[in-house]
């Protein structure tokens, strides 16, 4: 499971059409198998994306849109490559819309998020990688626990725009056949 955090925002780079040049100020990523975290570090980069390539499957939130995209400016190597399970397209893809991951955790989990990606730009200012680091890895725990979530009941919880509670039909793998799950980091 990985999410990480950058050391530029779209506007200082200029766009979301370059992600590539926002800078790793560090990943977080939580492997299932052994149930540990590992930070990575911009000088860690090649490491991360050794591990993410050599893993069974990489679990993310806007992991292909995002995440992947950031870590493209540290390689040559083609990052499809990396066989990821990416929970914001999979409910994109059932709703036609993106739902937050601060939302899904509160609507189904009762939880709040640490913080934002505009704290955590205003946080690698300041220097302060430790708090950008807890961010990270909690939004890494919410991750893992909205996949594990989803992946019991078939379903996550959002809230409409009439108020309403409504359930997302969620399968995050296209392999496995009801009641197979492997271990994936």
């Amino acid at each position: 499971v990985l999410d990480i955090e950058t050391q530029r925002s779209a506007e200082e780079v200029g766009g979301w059409a370059n992600i590539n040049r926002m800078g790793l100020a560090l990943a977080v990523a939580y492997d299932v198998g052994r149930q540990v975290y590992r930070t990575y570090y911009e000088a860690d980069a090649s490491r991360l994306l050794l591990d993410l390539v050599m893993a069974d499957r990489v679990v993310g939130f806007n992991i292909d849109r995002f995440d992947l995209e950031v870590l493209s400016a540290y390689t040559e190597w083609d990052l499809e490559r990396i066989r990821t399970v990416d929970m914001l397209s999979i409910i994109h893809r059932q709703l036609g819309f993106r739902v937050s991951l601060a939302h899904l955790a509160a609507e189904n989990l009762g939880e709040a998020k640490a913080g934002d990606g505009l704290q955590s730009l205003e946080w690698w200012k300041q220097g302060r990688i430790d708090l950008i680091e807890q961010y990270c890895r909690k939004d890494v725990e919410l991750t893992w626990r909205l996949y594990e979530l989803g992946r019991s009941q078939g379903y996550l919880l959002y809230r409409n725009r009439d108020d309403r509670v409504v359930r997302v039909p969620v399968r995050w793998g296209k392999e496995q056949r009801a009641g197979e799950w492997p271990v994936w980091q």
